[in-house]
């Protein structure tokens, strides 16, 4: 079987679960080729997956980070362009490659070409419909809202819709996977789709030590991650608050590919970048991110209560926080008052997040086995 894997090159959380599952689908015996852009492609590339560069789309960013309404807009404005472009070259990999199946991880132009080849297609998604509220950008935010619904159709299409996260009730970005009844026949929820599961990997004791940290006191875990103009305006913000946790022990990565610093200080572990970060996911107790989907459901999956410091104006980043924080998961700060007094504060209370409902997220997440799901699925829609 030959499986063409559309990837989102928008920060690395999409190519990250991308990886595993084309390690997976290769072990298998099957034949895959990825297609993507920006940071998603220069990840995959570095993990040694095939991958063909084709046209980029993001958001617009404000220089503090948060996402900005004005910069979207004007990005929008050649979206169609760049879909157009996008388009082509997916239907030119695809017939190129002599695919049987198709997988979108969020990339409609991918769904759209294997559609017009006549090709099965699967989405993989994290949010079905993009939901926009802001009382400075009302009218932008209502157009918006009516551009996510034409994507939210545009997904409808596939013939599998597969949601990497938790079933309800204990479904992550539950404020953006809403569906109409019509649309519900094709959605399944797999579960968190990662590169490695924790019974794949030491225990927390035994993995704190390969470390070199002492297994009986906690472990923070600090995560500079996103799109790169998310993570410049954050970095200086976590490394400034370092100080509030100078009797804790934290592994610090802060979110810069394609440098080697690495420093031991005192009980602080800083490097500039874990293009593995499965083993400290392993060790720690509490992991601090931003509320992108893939980082969070990956922390949950592991057994880490989260602090969660969600970029201003990202709606789906907001719901996140907003839902685990409700179930009681997650202590939620905001990262534009983040302060070494605030960040000590959240992690004090993450540490003392109730253990049980963090396991019933582990504990799911390894009975779904989210990479294996899809995989099957796919085989699946290739046989039809």
């Amino acid at each position: 079987m030959r499986v063409h894997v559309g990837v989102c090159g928008i920060g690395f959380g999409h190519a990250a679960r991308c990886k595993g599952l084309i390690e997976t689908l290769s072990a298998m015996g099957h034949e895959v080729i990825a297609t993507s852009y920006s940071e998603g492609l220069n990840y995959l590339r570095a993990n040694g997956v095939r991958t063909i560069d084709v046209q980029r789309v993001d958001y617009g960013n404000s220089p503090d980070g948060s996402v900005s309404f004005r910069w979207s807009l004007l990005k929008g404005s050649v979206l169609p362009l760049r879909v157009t472009t996008q388009i082509l070259q997916e239907m030119a990999v695809s017939d190129g490659f002599g695919a049987d199946v198709v997988l979108s991880d969020t990339r409609g132009s991918t769904l759209l070409a294997a559609k017009l080849l006549g090709l099965p297609v699967a989405v993989l998604l994290n949010q079905f419909r993009l939901v926009v509220e802001s009382e400075r950008h009302r009218t932008a935010s209502a157009f918006t809202n009516a551009f996510a619904d034409v994507v939210a159709r545009v997904w409808s299409l596939a013939d599998a819709v597969l949601i990497a996260d938790y079933p309800p009730p204990l479904t992550i970005s539950n404020r953006n996977l809403f569906f109409r009844d019509a649309e519900l026949k094709k959605v399944e929820f797999v579960g968190p789709v990662l590169d490695r599961y924790p019974n794949e990997l030491p225990d927390r004791r035994t993995a704190k030590e390969m470390l070199g940290f002492d297994p009986d006191e906690p472990l923070i875990l600090i995560l500079n991650t996103g799109p790169e103009s998310e993570r410049r305006a954050s970095r200086e913000r976590l490394t400034g608050s370092l100080e509030g946790l100078a009797d804790y022990q934290v592994v610090f990565s802060s979110g810069e590919p394609g440098h080697n610093f690495s420093n031991r200080s005192g009980r602080h572990l800083l490097v500039s970048w874990l293009p593995d970060e499965t083993i400290a996911m392993a060790a720690a107790d509490v992991v601090v991110s931003r509320a992108g989907h893939s980082t969070i459901s990956k922390a949950l999956a592991y057994g880490c209560s989260l602090v969660l410091l969600p970029t201003p104006n990202h709606t789906e980043q907001l719901g996140n926080a907003e839902s685990l924080a409700e179930r009681g998961a997650a202590v939620v700060l905001n990262v534009s008052e983040l302060t070494p007094e605030s960040l000590r504060a959240g992690v004090d209370r993450a540490i003392e997040v109730d253990s049980k409902v963090i396991r019933m997220y582990s504990e799911l997440s390894r009975e779904l086995n989210g990479k294996i799901r899809v995989a099957t699925r796919l085989v699946e829609l290739a046989g039809k």
